[in-house]
């Protein structure tokens, strides 16, 4: 009874104050709710993750990898002609591009074929800028070093177009 009543406060102190829940023989110590989270996209979508001229594609690769374990089928492109000739190829949900080169691009996403929704990336804006984003395209990613956030606003989207009929 003893053990168990110790196993439950260890437990609960890691709820409460972020003790440590789990260690043994020379494990890492774990914590409740400090895991990597990480799961299948209930709305699997088809991406193009736009890469700016001049803009380092290091990132690109990466996002691509955790995209496609998420269950998304992402593809990067590099440039307006990549871009244009990738829209024109394909049929595409949505468009993660730079918030800076968002409003550039709109025209030629929204005259794509698949009309993908453009997913802005605002790694370094102020809060005005993040909250027009907001208000233009109803989501946004704005820390783009947090898979999370990518997941999140790609659900998000993709639950709008699943509501919005395709015309």
């Amino acid at each position: 009874m003893r053990g168990i009543t110790l196993a439950f406060a260890v437990f609960a102190g890691s709820l409460l104050f972020g003790l440590p829940a789990a260690g043994a023989c020379g494990d890492k110590v774990l914590r409740v709710g400090r895991g990597v989270r990480f799961q299948h996209s209930t709305h699997p979508a088809s991406i193009l993750i736009y890469v700016p001229p001049g803009a380092a594609a290091d990132v690109a690769p990466r996002l691509q990898a955790f995209l496609k374990k998420a269950g998304h089928k992402p593809r990067v492109v590099q440039g307006a002609d990549g871009l244009g000739e990738a829209l024109g190829s394909g049929q595409y949900d949505l468009v993660l591009t730079p918030l800076a080169e968002a409003a550039g691009l709109q025209n030629q996403i929204e005259a794509s074929p698949s009309k993908p929704l453009i997913v802005p990336v605002a790694a370094k804006a102020t809060r005005a800028e993040v909250a027009a984003a907001k208000r233009l395209y109803g989501w946004l990613v704005r820390n783009p070093d947090d898979g999370d956030e990518y997941l999140e606003a790609i659900e998000v989207a993709m639950r709008s177009r699943a509501r919005t009929p395709q015309g």
